[in-house]
């Protein structure tokens, strides 16, 4: 089945995203989403981890037709999610990582290209193949060892591919690949 359903039409997009946001509300309100922030400045930064919007373009022919989709964190957070323990060269040690599979994400969109153009909020870009993510099923990750990236650790979004699981990606070229405070994707 879809994971995304028909929640990716407009219509009915727009009030799951308003329901979500105010259920994620709600939970930072109360400190029910996770650890409760025991600063001011750690709710700023607890919120602001919670809040972004990750647009998907390009080649990709969406349920309802639209040629333009905009995923805002509770989104994806409420797509499956999988773990990958790897070792990067950016931590010390194994760490891990949680969020959907970026394949998972993609291909209910039906991508007609073969290249990923991916932009993080600095605008830097990486053009990834779209076989990567079949191949190696890379993490679209929102969590790093259980909480939520932040723009200061490389989130919200970081692409990351499972290393350990795959020898043959310890190298630049993959590690290139693994970008980080993603916000637009567009299939080429």
């Amino acid at each position: 089945m879809n994971p995304l359903g028909r929640s990716l039409t407009p219509s009915r997009l727009s009030p799951c995203l308003t329901a979500c946001g105010l259920l994620l509300a709600g939970a930072l309100c109360t400190g029910q989403a996770g650890a409760q922030p025991t600063t001011a400045d750690d709710a700023v930064k607890a919120t602001a981890a919670a809040q972004f919007t990750l647009q998907i373009d390009g080649a990709i022919r969406a349920p309802d037709g639209s040629q333009v989709i905009q995923l805002d964190g509770a989104t994806i957070r409420a797509l499956p999610q999988r773990n990958v323990t790897t070792r990067t060269p950016w931590h010390d040690g194994a760490v891990t990582f949680s969020g959907p599979r970026l394949w998972d994400l993609l291909e209910p969109l039906k991508p007609a290209g073969k290249t990923l153009h991916i932009t993080a909020l600095n605008d830097y870009s990486v053009d990834i193949p779209l076989s990567d993510l079949p191949r190696y099923q890379p993490l679209l990750a929102w969590q790093l060892n259980g909480k939520a990236l932040t723009v200061r650790n490389k989130g919200p979004l970081f692409l990351i591919y499972p290393f350990d699981a795959y020898p043959e990606l310890h190298n630049q070229l993959h590690y290139g690949r693994s970008i980080w405070q993603i916000k637009r994707i567009t299939v080429e």
